[in-house]
């Protein structure tokens, strides 16, 4: 670790399976328009974090602190840390939504993950350039801080697209299925956050990889379009016409030229499904723990797997990210 330019990782999470999360959940969503918004598969959890934490530290151990950022809730993985060496045990920290809405919390509670991470730039003591997962993203390599930063700027992965708008046939399927144009996408959620920037005619669009960014570049930003920050962290579900934070900032640093950008993804992405067949999901899983080119796995809605399916994935990224943290 390198304490004069620390680099730290942040994690947000939820345990959508919590009664008091559902309660506040459903108490809050019977007077909210939405679309997908409360999908239970977005909320839902089976201690994945554990392997994310766990392959942080054997996979990126110049990360400096983990931050896991939360609504009053404790992962398992905390409770674990009583077993672990200080030199890992005080390391991982836990944060909650209070602290990083400060200024704001006349918004929580919020179950909006587009809000969310807009916030995280508000964690007291990060370090200027961090990391950002979700609890579904895995390191399964050795990575080093040139896979994150280039002389000290953000490392952007993903390729040039051409706006929506422009696409010819994506303009004819919504005049098809308009009312998919109402669901919200992840690609469309790029889009948008690159044409507040000015990107009319493309927009650098990114897959489901941990994500580099600096704190400072993030907070001058949101303090010269304070009311762009309000309208976006209102909203308790995530809406349609939300940006991803990560997205705007992005494409207004590349623009600047604080940030550098790469076509190497170096990453294998499953979306699970609920027919998804387990064994192309495990084989899958184990092609991208073989090849020498992939550092990132994404396995998006992995409690939607059968039981005997979901154990033998674990156990398969259990094994890839084991390390013993009793020791220093």
């Amino acid at each position: 670790m390198d304490n004069n330019n620390p680099i730290d990782a942040v994690i947000t999470w939820v345990d959508g399976n919590d009664p008091d999360h559902i309660r506040k959940r459903n108490l809050y969503k019977k007077n909210t328009n939405k679309i997908e918004s409360n999908n239970n598969t977005r909320f839902n959890q089976v201690n994945e974090i554990s392997i994310v934490v766990k392959s942080i530290f054997k996979f990126a151990p110049f990360v400096r602190n983990i931050y896991i950022l939360t609504d009053l809730q404790t992962p398992d993985i905390i409770n674990e840390t009583l077993q672990w060496d200080e030199s890992y045990r005080s390391r991982l920290k836990l944060v909650d939504h209070k602290e990083v809405f400060r200024d704001h919390l006349e918004v929580l509670p919020s179950f909006n993950s587009s809000s969310i991470e807009t916030m995280i730039q508000y964690i007291n003591g990060l370090s200027d350039n961090f990391i950002y997962f979700n609890d579904d993203m895995f390191l399964i390599k050795a990575t080093k801080i040139e896979d994150w930063f280039e002389d000290g700027k953000p490392l952007v992965r993903g390729k040039w697209l051409s706006q929506p708008h422009r696409v010819w046939y994506k303009q004819i399927k919504k005049l098809l299925f308009p009312s998919k144009s109402k669901m919200w996408s992840f690609k469309k959620a790029q889009a948008l956050s690159a044409a507040i920037e000015g990107y009319d005619k493309k927009y650098f669009r990114t897959f489901h990889t941990p994500r580099a960014l600096n704190k400072i570049v993030l907070i001058n930003y949101f303090n010269q379009f304070p009311e762009l920050l309000k309208k976006q962290i209102k909203p308790r579900f995530r809406l349609t016409d939300q940006f991803l934070s990560y997205t705007l900032i992005w494409h207004y640093s590349i623009k600047n030229k604080l940030a550098k950008t790469t076509n190497k993804i170096q990453l294998e992405e499953v979306n699970f499904k609920p027919k998804s067949s387990p064994n192309k999901v495990l084989r899958r899983v184990k092609k991208a723990v073989k090849s020498l080119d992939v550092l990132f796995l994404n396995l998006q809605s992995l409690d939607l797997l059968e039981k005997n399916s979901l154990e033998k994935v674990i156990q398969i990224l259990e094994n890839i990210v084991h390390i013993d943290l009793t020791k220093k």
